[in-house]
């Protein structure tokens, strides 16, 4: 008898669907929406599942470099990921571009980002989720939302004097 374990058993190599991998997942999602999988794609998949937060696109590009992908392979890939769920866009204060592996499935977050040295953390959840509701209620479909907070973190309040630090004014 052959064990499942091996080889030429017509389910090896098939896990349970807890055990996929992010790689298994987004090209379960690439496949469903007609996009092929890609060196390129794959290396950025799993460039974006080894990062602990979101990143700027040129530090993907440099993590990906050893493999065929030009910066604009990068923004078309990225691009391509927003549209069908795969990965999460925020920004920093000055508007650059981050991402973030989501997969569709991650809880919805935002992020808090320092002004000055431009770390992230991330903020679980804000009910946000009735505006939304109330904006499909009216009709619209494909509805999204960015929040993104923005101030200057711990660290970097101890680093500067406190007179540098201007105050919010009062709402």
């Amino acid at each position: 008898m052959i064990a499942a374990t091996q080889s030429n058993h017509p389910l090896a190599g098939v896990s349970a669907p807890g055990n996929l991998s992010p790689v298994d997942i987004a090209s379960a999602r690439m496949r469903e929406n007609g996009l092929r999988i890609t060196k390129p794609r794959v290396a950025l998949i799993e460039a974006l599942a080894r990062q602990p937060g979101p990143v700027p696109i040129e530090q993907l590009h440099q993590i990906v470099s050893h493999e065929p992908c030009d910066l604009v392979t990068v923004y078309r890939c990225l691009n391509a990921f927003e549209g069908i769920g795969l990965v999460r866009r925020s920004f920093l204060h000055n508007g650059t571009s981050l991402y973030e592996l989501t997969l569709g499935g991650t809880p919805q977050h935002y992020h808090l980002v320092c002004k000055s040295c431009g770390r992230t953390d991330r903020v679980d959840y804000f009910p946000i989720e009735g505006a939304e509701r109330l904006v499909r209620e009216r009709g619209y479909t494909q509805v999204s939302h960015l929040v993104e907070f923005f101030g200057v973190c711990p660290v970097c309040q101890a680093a500067i004097p406190a007179r540098q630090i201007m105050p919010s004014p009062a709402r």
